[in-house]
């Protein structure tokens, strides 16, 4: 853009001496040649012109996307602002905050794999419990309705009956 508007400047320089040579011509054929010359050198200009309203428009549109960026970023960060990342008692990793509901102050955890997409999605509990063979415990699990991921959360009374 700097180059298209130095091209500008220089062609604005030489029109302006051109005019001067007009004025000082004495034969018509000097001062249809220098005509000729002021012409072409207007619609260089008006062509350098141009393209400096295309690299202009071109810069608006990016500085129009980077702030709508800045701003969904913001919107999440306002929106995540206190949940940190939580290991539970199945070694699985959530983002997690308490927060009050109704009466009652109650843990909100979020998916780690939207939160990484700068998506909110909460867990919501399944009522299925969850067989862990490594550590031989059930745990209870939420699903994400987001991406339809499955976690292990917190353990389990449930017992199998043989």
């Amino acid at each position: 853009m700097i180059a298209e508007f130095s091209a500008a400047l220089t062609a604005l320089k030489e029109t302006t001496g051109l005019v001067k040579v007009i004025s000082d011509a004495k034969t018509d054929a000097e001062i249809k040649a220098a005509t000729f010359e002021l012409q072409n050198k207007l619609l260089a200009i008006q062509s350098d012109c141009f393209i400096l309203g295309d690299a202009i428009r071109s810069r608006d549109e990016e500085v129009m996307l980077l702030k709508a960026k800045v701003a969904e970023f913001e919107e999440f960060k306002s929106q995540t602002e206190g949940y940190v990342l939580n290991n539970l008692e199945s070694g699985t990793f959530v983002y997690s905050k308490k927060q009050i509901v109704g009466d009652t102050e109650t843990t909100v955890h979020l998916c780690p794999q939207c939160f990484t997409k700068k998506v909110i999605s909460i867990l919501q509990p399944t009522g299925e419990p969850a067989y862990n063979s490594h550590t031989n415990k059930y745990y209870f699990q939420s699903r994400c309705h987001s991406c339809t991921s499955l976690f292990p959360m917190n353990v389990s009374a449930y017992k199998p009956v043989w």
